[in-house]
């Protein structure tokens, strides 16, 4: 009489489920108390949660979406958001930007109270210095969480920084014009192994970069913000301070002694030309510095003189200060310059490996653990 009872209280969907289910659950009921079924009622009934995704309609990336994960609430305006009904928005437990997407809806969003349940906020990509805006003057102060991509795109970003250092090492182009010029040109072929590759940033990318660049045979050295933190695998030299701030004798103790130098440091106020005309001076003038973080690190005007004169040797470059880079840049006359559309990640499971990332940080908040990329606010990645 009693699971009688009980099987009327369920809702329709979970009635459903029970019937596809009767005889396993039966036999269950058979031999256990009323707080099993009871127990079995909650589970069935289990709803993905709402997620609200700030996104144009024709972002490629949502094609790619798990449809299982969460229902997803898909706006690039207040209205569009607003539309999908005022009471899954206070239902839902998870904001997520997906660039182009409208920044400034994230702040209407939370400003306006359209969220009261929310949890976590996530970017797709690694850098969230789109919204930095959001994140100072909204985010923090309601002491919500963030966080980002990364790692999701540290693999392919670490071939593309072997790829260059091999393009420069191997003289690809002079390889190519000889085969235009019809020249039979035996030069010496250099290697990477013994080569030191100095790493500017020591985050994710850095170390997947770290982890090929050991596999070439070659000495590793980073620069980070605290090298109090633990030893990076595949790093025999870490530098930087301690306490405070990395000062130019950091910068020039790993730029000293570096073959290759591959930046891939974010995009914060920090950051902001973190290479720069001293930076390029002290490199090696046979060495080659590679850019594959934020475009922003890198002053484009001191690289482009450092490339023109010779002061180092060449360079590789997928970011950029202003992207698509405007066709009056310099930039593009340099012939010792390897240049790609800020494409080094983009893969053919490039969404794929974004929305692991999202569910890996959904399903850690669901089991009450921590995120598994949390963004330090105070410092922008």
């Amino acid at each position: 009489q009693k699971t009688a009872s009980m099987r009327r209280s369920l809702t329709p969907l979970a009635r459903r489920a029970l019937a596809a289910h009767a005889a396993p659950i039966h036999r269950h009921l058979s031999m256990s108390s009323p707080e099993l079924f009871a127990k079995a009622s909650r589970r069935l009934e289990r709803v993905p949660p709402a997620c609200v995704v700030v996104s144009p309609w024709d972002n490629p990336a949502l094609a790619r979406a798990p449809a299982d994960a969460a229902e997803l609430l898909i706006g690039n305006t207040l209205d569009e958001l607003l539309a999908h009904g005022d009471e899954k928005l206070k239902a839902a437990e998870c904001l997520l930007w997906v660039p182009p997407g409208d920044a400034g809806v994230l702040s209407a969003l939370l400003r306006g109270g359209h969220l009261p349940a929310l949890k976590w906020v996530h970017g797709f990509y690694a850098g969230v210095d789109g919204i930095a805006s959001f994140i100072e003057h909204d985010l923090a102060p309601a002491g919500l969480p963030l966080s980002n991509g990364r790692g999701a795109f540290s693999s392919s970003l670490a071939e593309y920084a072997l790829a260059a250092a091999l393009h420069f090492n191997k003289q690809v182009p002079r390889c190519q014009e000889n085969r235009r010029a019809r020249k039979w040109d035996k030069f010496v072929m250099d290697t990477l192994a013994g080569k030191t590759m100095g790493l500017v940033g020591a985050g994710d990318i850095a170390q997947h970069t770290a982890r090929l660049a050991k596999a070439f045979g070659m000495r590793v050295v980073a620069l980070r913000r605290n090298a109090r933190k633990p030893d990076i695998p595949d790093v025999d030299l870490v530098l930087g301070p301690y306490d405070g701030e990395i000062l130019p004798a950091h910068k020039a103790a790993l730029l000293e002694q570096s073959d290759f130098v591959v930046c891939t440091l974010p995009g914060t106020a920090e950051t902001r030309h973190f290479m720069s005309s001293a930076e390029f001076a002290a490199m090696k003038s046979d060495a080659i510095f590679i850019s594959m973080g934020r475009g922003v690190a890198v002053d484009e005007a001191a690289l482009h003189r450092a490339l023109t004169t010779g002061q180092i040797a060449g360079a590789a470059l997928d970011v950029f200060e202003v992207e698509p880079l405007p066709a009056e840049s310099p930039l593009w006359d340099c012939d010792n310059l390897l240049l790609t559309a800020h494409n080094a990640d983009f893969t053919h499971d490039y969404f794929d490996h974004g929305w692991r990332v999202w569910r890996a940080n959904m399903e850690a908040l669901q089991r009450g653990e921590p995120l598994a990329t949390p963004v330090d606010l105070s410092a922008g990645y």
